[in-house]
């Protein structure tokens, strides 16, 4: 597997355009205006969008989410890895994974947001390890532990200690790492956020 640090410098996390520099984000999101059978731009037509959604797959998906992910509104939030599979769902596929790799096949799109952009827990294997980075000089190391777990192994500069274990969904280079709650010594420590202005700037597998 291919090492290299990934970064990302000088885009405004959870931005329109920032989302739209990310292919496979933009084409779902053009997929879903396609099914839906026009642009999504207003909020009477995200309530539709959303309403509609659930009546076609059963799945429900509030208006302000999807306002978040067209950008319609600011928020800086990693979208969740099970929105984009109830928008990939109603696009006809399994879930997202399955229509990255469609996009890939019939388009031609070099994909690479699952990978190096956007990692989601569920595409984990226990053992897995992640390298965490943002400003300023923040380097932190963490290991997979199953679910939605994942233990710190190494805290460089950062509030975090080794040892310090945290739940978190996905991971999206560009975007602040939210994280509920970290587990110390059996206490249970506040919500912290890494990355908070300028988002993850480095997001490593290996």
């Amino acid at each position: 597997m291919d090492n290299t640090i990934v970064k990302v410098e000088g885009k405004k996390p959870g931005s329109k355009q920032y989302l739209k520099e990310i292919p496979e984000l933009s084409f779902l999101l053009k997929s879903v205006e396609k099914v839906y059978g026009r642009r999504v731009a207003t909020t009477t037509d995200f309530e539709s969008l959303s309403v509609v959604i659930e009546h076609e797959i059963g799945e429900l998906l509030s208006a302000s989410t999807l306002k978040r992910l067209w950008g319609y509104v600011g928020d800086k939030r990693v979208p969740r890895a099970d929105t984009l599979d109830i928008l990939s769902k109603y696009c006809g596929k399994k879930d997202f994974r399955e229509f990255c790799a469609w996009l890939k096949e019939e388009s031609g799109v070099d994909s690479e947001f699952i990978s190096s952009r956007f990692i989601r827990s569920c595409d984990l294997e226990a053992g897995d390890n992640l390298a965490l980075g943002w400003a300023p000089d923040r380097l932190v190391r963490v290991a997979y532990l199953g679910g939605e777990r994942f233990r710190v192994t190494s805290s460089g500069k950062s509030k975090l200690k080794d040892g310090d274990e945290f739940e978190v969904d996905a991971f999206m280079l560009g975007f602040p790492l939210y994280i509920a709650a970290i587990y110390r010594d059996g206490q249970v420590l506040p919500a912290y956020v890494a990355g908070r202005v300028h988002g993850l700037s480095v997001l490593e597998r290996y």
